[in-house]
């Protein structure tokens, strides 16, 4: 292993740690430094965050430095993990961390367009939001594809999703 390697894996280590040991309070100090010096491997830790049992502050400070995000590869990460914990009660956090990100989450829009048809109603409506965000750059064979999903689907919605499916549908209308 490279110098260059060791060093990365060392700070990796520093990171993994800092988070495991630290309280929230010192975590949330260190997230300012981290948007002048973090690095790609934080993002997933960080994410990861979003699912668990620490204070609401907290997770309130990951998600601010989340969405301020400008590395489009960053969007993998965070996809990956919500990935993971795709079950987690704390899943509609992280899928708003989405659409308030400046990231393109269109490489994933069927995770997304999954989750509006098979998550409650709060997550539903976060996964939708992501959907219409990406409408503007979508092809429109992809929007034509979402929309028939969408369709197919109405009857198995419970009420109040219909109702949210029906104005999804409604916007897709003019990018089809």
């Amino acid at each position: 292993m490279n110098t260059e390697e060791q060093k990365k894996q060392n700070k990796q280590k520093a990171f993994e740690q800092l988070i495991a040991q630290s309280s929230d309070e010192v975590i949330i100090g260190s997230l300012e430094e981290l948007r002048e010096s973090g690095e790609n491997f934080m993002v997933p830790m960080l994410t990861q965050l979003i699912f668990s049992e620490r204070s609401e502050n907290l997770k309130q400070s990951v998600a601010n430095f989340l969405v301020d995000l400008k590395n489009q590869s960053s969007a993998n990460d965070i996809v990956r993990v919500i990935k993971e914990n795709y079950n987690s009660p704390y899943i509609k956090d992280a899928v708003t961390i989405c659409w308030q990100s400046r990231l393109s989450f269109n490489e994933f829009i069927d995770l997304f367009l999954d989750m509006f048809i098979e998550k409650d109603f709060e997550t539903s409506f976060e996964a939708l939001s992501v959907i219409e965000n990406a409408l503007e750059t979508l092809p429109k064979e992809k929007i034509s594809t979402i929309y028939s999903r969408i369709e197919g689907e109405l009857q198995n919605l419970t009420s109040t999703k219909k109702e949210l499916a029906h104005q999804a549908l409604i916007a897709m209308e003019g990018y089809k």
